[in-house]
């Protein structure tokens, strides 16, 4: 009996071994492929996140300056012609008035 134990023993400890051995090769694979991943990321990835944060930066540069270009226009319009403005102003409301049907939210239609 003592030979098949041995046999047992003998085969438990060699898939000890083996499952260590596999354990030992996935950790290595593992980190290799993360070292590659982190390569990449640095390679490719970073600076198209880079080149593409500075081309928002300038769109949002163009954006406030334009806006701030119009309101400024806008600003010296009024300024020179007041009642120009008052005019367009109040064809805006009543137009706006029309577009929404007399429907307010404001008053509400109490047939409803």
């Amino acid at each position: 009996m003592s030979q098949p134990a041995n046999g047992m023993r003998d085969l438990r400890e060699e898939a000890g071994a083996s499952a260590q051995r596999l354990s030992e090769d996935a950790r290595a694979e593992l980190a290799r492929l993360r070292a590659q991943v982190e390569r990449l990321m640095e390679e490719r990835v970073t600076p198209v996140l880079g080149d593409a944060a500075e081309t928002v930066e300038e769109y949002g540069r163009r954006a406030r300056e334009s806006i701030e270009e119009n309101a400024h226009a806008v600003s010296d319009t009024v300024r020179e012609r007041p009642l120009l403005a008052i005019g367009v102003a109040a064809l805006g409301g009543y137009l706006l008035g029309r577009l929404m049907g007399g429907a307010t939210y404001v008053y509400p239609d109490r047939k409803r």
